[in-house]
């Protein structure tokens, strides 16, 4: 009776063995699968964070250029030059032969929306200065 009871356990040992073999197969190609995913997945986020970075590196380069010295210089020549064309056109507007009659309305509302124009420019770039 002991040898039965014997071989039921070696048959038994053999198939939980056999069995925990087969199993173990199977889960080493779902691993091998997960893994292939998460390689797939790695490298669409390091092409990703490289797409960013360029962003970055551009908007930055943006940021530099505009908090520039020389941008500066440049913007403040061009907005001489604007209020020099403004004061031009208006002294040219403002013709006092005829009294105030004379004054035209229709530039001096064209010089007014100009000058809010620049300022929202100005706000603008010194806002973007700020920011960098």
């Amino acid at each position: 009776m002991l040898d039965f009871i014997c071989i039921i356990t070696i048959f038994l040992e053999i198939f939980a063995v056999t069995f925990c073999c087969i199993k173990l197969v199977e889960f080493e190609k779902k691993v091998y699968q997960f893994n292939d995913k998460l390689n797939e997945t790695g490298e669409k986020i390091i092409t990703t964070c490289q797409n960013i970075r360029n962003t970055i590196q551009k908007v930055n380069k943006v940021i530099n250029f505009l908090t520039n010295k020389k941008f500066w210089q440049i913007k403040k020549i061009i907005f001489m030059i604007i209020e020099t064309i403004q004061i031009i056109t208006l002294i040219k507007s403002l013709d006092f032969s005829k009294g105030l009659k004379s004054i035209n309305y229709r530039t001096l509302k064209k010089l007014f929306f100009a000058q809010i124009s620049k300022e929202i420019i100005r706000k603008i770039l010194t806002f973007g200065a700020t920011c960098a």
